[in-house]
């Protein structure tokens, strides 16, 4: 089944039902189930100054504040659940959805896709030790040693 690496806390946002999108430079036309793969690397830098108030009240509702890198609540290197790829479009009306900027006449050079996700599951345990990769890629559950 295939896979997608993404950096945390977003990963596990997206694995607890709390982000609805996954905001990509490249559209994708894979629809269907994947893997979410906390990558090993976090992305916890000034996270809290780059987040809307809507996002950190979604954050707050679904009580998941823990805002530590350290934390469990974030595995790094690991498969930490799945969710559906059900869609993939431009300026989506999530609070999660990072718009594309668009006015009359004036070419965009930076489109932002909104894959649209639906249907998380948490692993329980996390699959650890498993290394990231670029794009969508393949891992094989059997193949794993957890």
């Amino acid at each position: 089944m295939k896979a997608l690496s993404i950096k945390q806390p977003w990963a596990s946002l997206i694995a607890h039902g709390i982000k609805d999108i996954e905001n990509r430079t490249w559209a994708t036309k894979h629809r269907g189930t994947i893997y979410i793969h906390a990558s090993g690397k976090p992305s916890f830098n000034n996270l809290i100054l780059n987040l809307t108030h809507d996002q950190i009240d979604q954050m707050v509702l679904g009580d998941f504040c823990q805002l530590d890198s350290r934390s469990i609540a974030y595995p790094k290197s690991a498969i930490i659940g799945t969710v559906d790829i059900v869609d993939c479009v431009i300026n989506h009306r999530s609070i999660w959805a990072e718009a594309t900027e668009t006015s009359a006449g004036h070419v965009i050079d930076h489109i932002v896709y909104n894959w649209v996700l639906a249907n998380p599951v948490l692993f329980e345990k996390p699959i650890l030790n498993v290394k990231g990769k670029l794009s969508l890629w393949e891992f094989d559950r059997k193949e794993s040693n957890s």
